[in-house]
């Protein structure tokens, strides 16, 4: 069950990442990401969690920028902070006040976020996301830390960040 979780996640990311446009969709939240001063708005925020045997987290955005908009040849621009849960999550409710480590796999497509401008793609280095409220089917959260910036020359410059919005809790799993 959770490699069939975890594939449509890959699914869903390599689509979110590949500027087609068909990441999160118009009917999400939306937030910002602040990038050492400079802001980046998001559109179609929406949370997916997968409680259990190997719980995990993501939130996701795209730029308001254009549709199909890529920050980097083949990179859609926007965000995607993903991480492990806590086994105590099994419901929305449950994230009020958790404080979730934003993990980076390293994964060529896989970055944490990439806007037109930044210059390259987002790692995490060390990031949390804390979920400050639930109301319904929407999230409050507020993330912070640094990440590698990656240019597509070989560069890794660390920078920090901070983000903030409202997420649409989607596809929230069964507990195994």
């Amino acid at each position: 069950m959770h490699r069939f979780v975890w594939l449509s996640t890959a699914l869903l990311l390599t689509a979110a990442c590949s500027g087609s446009g068909a990441s999160v969709g118009e009917a999400g939240g939306s937030g910002s990401l602040v990038l050492e001063g400079t802001t980046y708005a998001l559109r179609g925020v929406a949370m997916t969690f997968e409680p259990g045997e190997e719980p995990w987290f993501r939130i996701e955005g795209e730029s308001t920028g254009a549709k199909d908009e890529e920050c980097l040849a083949g990179l859609g621009s926007g965000m995607g902070l993903y991480g492990d849960l806590p086994a105590s999550v099994k419901q929305p409710i449950d994230l009020v006040g958790e404080r979730l480590k934003v993990d980076f796999t390293g994964d060529g497509d896989d970055a944490n976020f990439c806007f037109v401008g930044m210059g390259g793609l987002a790692g995490a280095e060390e990031a949390w996301v804390t979920i400050e409220s639930v109301s319904g089917n929407r999230v409050t959260f507020s993330m912070s830390g640094t990440f590698t910036i990656y240019d597509q020359k070989g560069g890794e410059v660390l920078k920090s960040a901070t983000a903030r919005g409202t997420a649409v809790v989607r596809g929230v799993g069964e507990a195994s």
